[in-house]
């Protein structure tokens, strides 16, 4: 997974841009304007009296010697509990937590301010008790008269609202502005993040088995955890009510940030695995999650490890939201039952899915943030219904090549009949799906066999059959069609026996194969089979994939596309006497 900030993605807005050149623009004080256009040097006695730090007393390294950094951590217990680990990794990280952690920034420093976006401009109680909360705790600076540094990069703030009531999200909008800001400043490489994921707790939990007990614990304000070394205080600039500031910390909107706590929570990953013998962990950021066999107490030392190791080296847990040993957890937003092996999504993110379906399924366009929006709450969902990825990838395509969050995107008709696939699977889930074992269930032990030639059709499931011929709709089509209708066909009549499984198909044809495991095709009549085939195994739960088998011929289902039914039934008597109902709408494309 890779994540990169975008605050205009999340918030929507466009920032102003405005700089001291243009004073008509902006709600700073005119003498400011003059400090700025001065040489840096030659500063007036009049603003040295005004400003506690002036630039004339002091040189800029001086300057920001004068900021100490701030962090919890204590770097010497943290070198301490990294003996064995990589060496230039255990440098970074207690060097980072001594001396502040230098941003990746090799773009243009110099001098400039940034309106603040409307969330913040319109909530200036919230954003000055954030900002004294910050100043308080020692993790920003400020208020100055004057830029505190002859570089300093104001960029905007905003702020987002959490789940509480009343409670905001600050957010250092460090991409704008676009082309220029703070994060087009830092290379690419430091602004992904591999994490894990559900699907690391899900193979966990496999592994220890039903009953697992499930704990976990979060770290409390991580990113501002984290300082910034004073030669890059600059870059993190911001203004409120015509005084200057900067984050001193980690901000929520820097493009490296997620990269570097990162690597902080993996090297504590690491010392519990290493020191504490903790095999049952996953993390993701600031969340971890323990695991241990039941009726046993490997969890509940885990998480206690854990907590007494942040206690030994500062790091704060937010003791409110620790689990103590359960079989049932909520990790990642996600509800894990260890004893039912099942996940479930909440009903509100079931309803959220659906009003955001059904909003755009019948407009002609949608902006970039409308479909971002509904690419990252089905992408949720897909933690829960992995088939669901199919009908995700046409969605994110349509995002390629556009930049604003406002700009549109004219919806295909492939894109529309994703859309529709998902609200026929959504309507009918409850939120609910077993975890399935890793144990794939061949054609051969199923005797899950299909067929198709130029005038029929049949398949056998253990001793169901099933056949027909082609309607004048098929006859003119591919033999790859008619191969993979017959395998959706199989899939939609004994879906309620094969629920709840993993299916490898055995097929001949390359092409099939490769239609089943891609899940998609440039041919529309194709998709509309496939679009079938996912369909069922999204409202089943099952996963499938196929394998190519050359040559492989299965005499029965052979007879059964050639509508010869007297030899099928002469042969193999075994089988049911009559065949398998196949309803009118099944034999449409």
């Amino acid at each position: 997974m890779t994540t990169t900030t975008n605050l205009a993605d999340v918030q929507g807005e466009t920032a102003n841009s405005h700089t001291f050149a243009n004073t008509a623009e902006v709600h700073i004080r005119k003498e400011t304007v003059t400090l700025i256009n001065r040489n840096n040097s030659q500063q007036t006695q009049t603003h040295s009296k005004q400003q506690p730090h002036s630039l004339e007393q002091k040189s800029q390294q001086q300057l920001r010697n004068n900021f100490q950094i701030k962090t919890p951590i204590k770097a010497e217990k943290l070198q301490f509990w990294l003996r064995g680990y990589k060496d230039s990794y255990k440098e970074y990280l207690t060097n980072g937590f001594k001396f502040g952690f230098k941003i990746p920034f090799i773009g243009s420093r110099s001098f400039r301010v940034h309106k603040n976006l409307n969330s913040a401009r319109g909530n200036p109680k919230v954003l000055n008790e954030i900002i004294n909360s910050e100043i308080s705790k020692g993790r920003a600076e400020g208020p100055f008269e004057f830029p505190p540094f002859p570089h300093l990069q104001c960029s905007p703030l905003g702020l987002v609202p959490k789940k509480e009531p009343g409670i905001f999200r600050l957010i250092h909008h460090l991409s704008y502005p676009e082309g220029a800001s703070v994060n087009d400043g830092i290379p690419q490489q430091f602004c992904t993040v591999k994490y894990q994921s559900i699907e690391d707790a899900v193979v966990l939990l496999k592994q220890i088995g039903k009953g697992a007990l499930m704990a976990k614990t979060d770290i409390a304000e991580a990113f501002k955890n984290v300082p910034i070394h004073p030669s890059d205080f600059e870059l993190l600039g911001f203004s409120f009510q015509n005084k200057f500031y900067f984050d001193k910390t980690l901000p929520f909107g820097l493009s490296f940030s997620c990269n570097l706590f990162e690597r902080f929570s993996k090297a504590l990953h690491w010392v519990m695995e290493n020191y504490f013998q903790t095999a049952g962990c996953v993390h993701v950021l600031d969340d971890f999650l323990f695991m241990g066999p039941p009726s046993t107490n490997k969890c509940s030392k885990a998480l206690f490890g854990f907590i007494s190791l942040c206690n030994d080296i500062g790091v704060p847990i937010k003791h409110e939201k620790t689990v103590e040993p359960v079989t049932r957890i909520t990790f990642l937003g996600i509800e894990i039952d260890s004893v039912k092996f099942e996940l479930r999504l909440p009903q509100d993110k079931i309803t959220k899915i659906t009003d955001s379906l059904k909003r755009v399924q019948n407009k002609r366009k949608v902006t970039l943030q409308e479909l971002q929006s509904l690419i990252g709450l089905l992408n949720f969902a897909c933690s829960v219904v992995i088939p669901g990825r199919t009908f995700l990838r046409r969605l994110i395509d349509l995002t390629r090549g556009i930049q604003k969050p406002h700009h549109f995107r004219r919806l295909n008709s492939e894109a529309r009949a994703d859309i529709q696939a998902w609200l026929i699977f959504i309507k009918h889930f409850n939120g609910k799906a077993l975890i399935l074992e890793d144990k794939w269930y061949t054609s051969s032990h199923l005797n899950l066999h299909t067929d198709a030639s130029n005038i029929g059709f049949g398949g056998t499931f253990q001793t169901q059959w099933f056949y027909g011929s082609w309607n004048y709709e098929w006859t003119d089509l591919h033999i790859t069609v008619k191969e993979l209708f017959p395998i959706v066909l199989a899939l939609e009549l004994y879906s309620h026996i094969i629920e709840n499984n993993c299916i490898e198909f055995f097929s001949d044809n390359m092409a099939v194969v490769h239609i089943i495991n891609k899940q998609t095709s440039k041919d529309p009549v194709i998709m509309k089979l496939v679009r079938r085939l996912v369909i069922t195994a999204l409202k089943h739960n099952i996963l499938f994939k196929a394998t190519h088998i050359p040559g492989t011929t299965n005499i029965a289902s052979d007879k059964l596309a050639r509508l010869q039914i007297k030899e099928f039934r002469d042969r193999f008597p075994q089988m049911n006497q009559l065949p398998t109902n196949i309803s009118t709408e099944m034999l449409k494309i």
